[in-house]
C-alpha cells in the first residue's frame, strides 16, 4: 500500500481537528469551569444578554436578581460569563435598585434637550400635478 497517497488525507484530518474541533473543546471546558465556579453575589450575563446578580444556586439552576426584588430562575448553562465577582458578605450592598447616588432624569427633560430639526420636505422631487406626464424614477442600484 502506498502511504504517500494517505498522507494528504491524514494531514487534512489533523488540520481539521486543530482548527475546528480542539478550540471548540477548549471553549466548552472553559464554560463548564466558569459555571461550576459560580457563587452567590457574582454579577453575570446570560446567553440572552440579561445582566443579573446570582442569589441562589443548585445543581441545575441559578436564580438571578435582574431588577430590584425581581428574581428569575435560569438553567445554569444559560450563564454566559461572570462580569464581576462580589464577595458574599457584600452582595446585599450591591442589590439592584439600591443606588441612591443615581440621578433620576425625567422624560420631559430629555425631550427639552433634544435638538430640533429643521422642516425638510419629504421628497426633493418637483411636484407633478399632471397625471399624464411620466415621473422620472431613479435607477435601481445594481
Amino acid at each position: 500500500m502506498n502511504i504517500a497517497g494517505l498522507l494528504p488525507i491524514l494531514l487534512l484530518g489533523v488540520v481539521f481537528w486543530a482548527l475546528l474541533i480542539r478550540p471548540q473543546q477548549k471553549a466548552k471546558a472553559a464554560a463548564r469551569e466558569m459555571q461550576t465556579a459560580l457563587s452567590p453575589g457574582d454579577e453575570v450575563t446570560t446567553i440572552g444578554g440579561i445582566f443579573g446578580i446570582v442569589r441562589e444556586l443548585d445543581t441545575a439552576t441559578v436564580d438571578l436578581e435582574i431588577s430590584e426584588d425581581v428574581i428569575v430562575r435560569f438553567d445554569r448553562r444559560a450563564v454566559n460569563r461572570i462580569v464581576r465577582d462580589i464577595p458574599v458578605e457584600e452582595a446585599d450592598e450591591h442589590r439592584i435598585g439600591d443606588d441612591d447616588d443615581d440621578e433620576y432624569v425625567d422624560d420631559e427633560e430629555l425631550v427639552a434637550e433634544a435638538p430640533v430639526e429643521a422642516d425638510v420636505p419629504a421628497t426633493d422631487a418637483p411636484a407633478n400635478d399632471d397625471p399624464s406626464t411620466p415621473v422620472d424614477a431613479p435607477e435601481p442600484a445594481r
